[in-house]
């Protein structure tokens, strides 16, 4: 069972199994978004449309549909502005604690510290908020409001399985930086299915 009849918590054995067995059926595809996310999230720019390219990838393989070619244009164009909410928040905040610790090694001033560590802490509290924003974009398709407050809404009454979900996620991702070919070829495609999956199973619809 993956999640429990409760919803209180994740079976994230089982997740991992389904999420692979789905990865591996779709391999190519998961292969190639992976592959375009790692090139095109270089520029910053496009790593929102990137990531909403991955995420409905890897929604389509987990709903068995037949993948085209053409489609990975129509959804970066399709989702290219409202994929860009959760990028904004993350640039200021990565770069606010950047600019306050640089600030801290230079004069020496606590003040800095402070601020930097704050602006790290809601960086953290942001990416757990709105942890499930691409998931819910490509499921129900809504403006980038709603789906940022369904984010927050969700993450908030699904709080401990949000945060060992998210907790599940990055470590899959650093165990998967470890080597880079792999990261490249099947870390973005694979954390995204865990991730789509957990958020359907979450909402009671694994499938659609």
């Amino acid at each position: 069972m993956v999640v429990d009849s409760d919803r209180s918590r994740l079976n994230f054995i089982d997740l991992s199994k389904e999420a692979v067995g789905a990865a591996y059926y779709s391999l190519p595809r998961i292969a190639l978004v992976s592959i375009i996310w790692c090139l095109l999230s270089v520029t910053v720019v496009l790593a929102g449309p990137a990531t909403a390219v991955v995420v409905a990838t890897a929604a389509s393989a987990l709903n068995r549909d037949r993948f085209r070619f053409h489609q990975l244009w129509q959804q970066f164009k399709r989702y290219f502005w409202r994929s860009q909410l959760p990028v904004v928040p993350t640039l200021v905040l990565v770069d606010a604690a950047g600019w306050a610790l640089i600030q801290f090694e230079t004069t020496g001033r606590f003040v800095f510290a402070l601020a930097g560590f704050l602006a790290i802490d809601a960086l953290l509290v942001v990416s757990v908020v709105l942890l499930y924003y691409y998931p819910l974009l490509i499921d129900h398709d809504e403006s980038a409001q709603m789906t940022a407050r369904r984010s927050v809404e969700f993450a908030v009454t699904h709080l401990r399985p949000t945060f060992a979900l998210w907790l599940f996620c990055v470590s899959l991702i650093t165990l998967l930086g470890f080597t880079v070919a792999g990261f490249v070829l099947v870390g973005p495609g694979l954390t995204a299915t865990v991730l789509t999956l957990g958020t359907r199973y979450l909402s009671g619809r694994p499938l659609q």
